[in-house]
């Protein structure tokens, strides 16, 4: 499993839209790569003292971005994020 805790921003934004935000921040800055395994959803709550209830809502959240993937039982993995093409040389 990876340690990951997130650096969540002070905005007006909800705190799992924030989680979500900084996962994927922590992904394409190389942080956190393909095939991480995320904290469950009771330990990032726990290190966040949030509900497991709000990282439920930021993993679902993250997941419909694409970020990462999530089965029964075995936890919740980042994915790999495509990148644009590059755009045809001049």
């Amino acid at each position: 499993m990876t340690l990951w805790s997130p650096r969540l921003p002070e905005t007006p934004d909800p705190i799992y839209s924030r989680i979500a935000g900084a996962l994927e921040r922590d992904i394409r800055a190389g942080v956190l790569v393909p095939g991480s395994r995320l904290p469950t959803h009771r330990e990032l709550a726990r290190s966040l003292r949030i509900t497991p209830v709000t990282v439920t809502r930021a993993y679902a959240e993250a997941m419909r971005r694409g970020l990462v993937e999530s089965t029964t039982g075995r936890g919740t993995f980042v994915r790999a994020i495509p990148q644009p093409p590059e755009p045809p040389p001049p």
